[in-house]
């Protein structure tokens, strides 16, 4: 596999006439001047090829096992209060998640009679009540005196006079390591993809597949949604595995990466990236042979990106039961 110290002295290669190893890069003052502006050359240089050229594909199982609310089943709903309160109430409850928007008089979590949340807390902080809000978490182990009777009723109880709206209340009878963790209550689940992988580009088109509920199949997945690129919707009574495909930003170069890092690059891609970093490196240089690679860069670059699809061998299940 091609490294960082194979790409700066192929480059310096094509700026002077170097011979030799390509263990042994000159550590004079001049040529150290270029090598030290390798690292942002080379960036510009992966993210023109892999954002519009050649993409680097990984894959990310979401596992949609979904826990059951407490409620019941049916209880993806809506409730509108206006000058009333609202109280939703399961005994033995762990965890919470609920979508609220307006300004109500209170909104607190109860374990028993005692309060160990306020949602809405007197605060100066801005708040756009016009939309919804979601909070989710842990329900807070209250402390009990002596003689008291711990209870485990959780309630959630809402007061208001102005319109408040409420939707997917949920008690789950589970704790989670935070309340980041809490999953979301929605019929149809968001997950956007930026948000859980730190290379995330966008999504590799019809590249979703589901493995089912006891993980034993590899079908192509049809109930799914995507928003824009970035955001993937899947219904959460079909639970599974999905195994999502997806176009990734490639690793970052800095003045601090060593030599021999390994580059997870495709021949034909690390074939281009010289040119680009010489193309740049050189332009105050030789402005003619600055072109000449970057128009040489351009032409491969273009050639990635016709790239011929590749038939691919798939398995389906009809519904109808024909095969």
């Amino acid at each position: 596999m091609i490294t960082w110290k194979d790409i700066k002295y192929t480059t310096l290669q094509k700026m002077f006439s170097i011979t030799g190893s390509s263990t042994n890069i000159p550590n004079d003052s001049a040529t150290m001047e270029y090598v030290n502006a390798m690292p942002q050359a080379c960036n510009e240089a992966l993210q023109l090829l892999t954002t519009a050229g050649k993409f680097i594909i990984k894959e990310y199982q979401y596992i949609n096992y979904p826990f059951d609310n407490m409620l019941g089943k049916d209880t993806f709903k809506t409730y509108s209060i206006v000058n009333d309160s609202k109280t939703f109430s399961v005994d033995g409850a762990l965890s919470y998640y609920f979508k609220i928007s307006g300004k109500p008089i209170s909104c607190k979590l109860f374990v028993g009679d005692r309060e160990v949340v306020d949602f809405f807390p007197d605060t100066e902080e801005e708040i756009d009540y016009k939309v919804f809000r979601t909070f989710k978490g842990n329900v807070p182990t209250p402390t009990w005196g002596d003689g008291e009777e711990p209870s485990t009723v959780v309630s959630l109880v809402i007061e208001t006079r102005t319109p408040v709206n409420v939707m997917n209340v949920c008690f789950y009878d589970c704790e989670f390591n935070s309340a980041d963790e809490v999953p979301q209550y929605e019929k149809y689940i968001k997950i956007k993809m930026s948000d859980v992988l730190d290379d995330f580009y966008q999504l590799a088109p019809a590249e979703l597949y589901d493995l089912g509920v006891s993980g034993d199949q590899y079908i192509v997945a049809d109930r799914y949604f995507q928003e824009a690129d970035k955001t993937l919707v899947i219904q959460r009574d079909k639970p599974g595995v999905y195994v999502i495909h997806y176009r990734a930003y490639p690793q970052q170069i800095t003045l601090e990466t060593p030599d021999d890092t390994e580059l997870a690059l495709d021949p034909e891609v690390a074939a281009l990236i010289p040119l680009y970093m010489a193309s740049q490196l050189y332009k105050d240089d030789d402005n003619a042979i600055s072109t000449v690679y970057r128009n040489e860069f351009e032409v491969g670059r273009d050639s990635l990106s016709q790239g011929a699809l590749l038939p691919k061998k798939e398995k389906f299940i009809p519904s109808s039961g024909w095969a």
